[in-house]
């Protein structure tokens, strides 16, 4: 008897996206109508969720999304990233590639386009940022940006 090796990197990142296509696939054959959208279709599969994020600037730039497993990764390596071209003003799309029951997410709107949330000299953000939970003035922590992996979309509210 033979076993197969650990899913992880590239191997684990084709198998989450063949995953997600053939559930996409499957609904090709229902009406326009009553067809999910691409994040009820994803947040129906084990690891994912759909974002859904508010005031985002239409057309300027990308969505950069940091998913946190747990308070000690929190600020450093996510365990997901994302980056979404920015579109409408409120924008849902998938997040797969999750564990556990809690998340937090920390966003920004990189609007030059240079992979960095842009700063000015006091370190105030001069892009658009978000957490999901109740971030307070002075940014997320895992504590008030964690929220749980219930099925229900996590709302982002972008700043101005």
């Amino acid at each position: 008897m033979t076993t197969s090796p650990p899913l992880t990197g590239p191997t684990l990142a084709y198998t989450w996206a063949a995953t997600l296509a053939c559930a996409l696939a499957a609904t090709l054959a229902l009406p326009a109508a009553a067809q999910p959208t691409l994040a009820q279709t994803a947040a129906a599969l084990p690891g994912c969720t759909t974002v859904e994020v508010h005031n985002v600037r239409p057309g300027q730039g990308f969505l950069m999304v940091a998913a946190f497993a747990d308070a000690a990764s929190f600020r450093g390596r996510p365990a997901v990233a994302l980056r979404v071209p920015a579109g409408e003003a409120t924008m849902r799309f998938p997040l797969c590639g999750l564990t556990g029951d809690t998340v937090a997410l920390t966003l920004f709107q990189d609007i030059d386009g240079d992979g960095k949330m842009g700063a000015n000299l006091v370190g105030m953000p001069t892009e658009p940022w978000g957490s999901s939970g109740t971030p307070g003035a002075f940014g997320p922590t895992w504590d008030t940006g964690k929220v749980a992996l219930d099925g229900s979309p996590i709302v982002v509210r972008l700043s101005q």
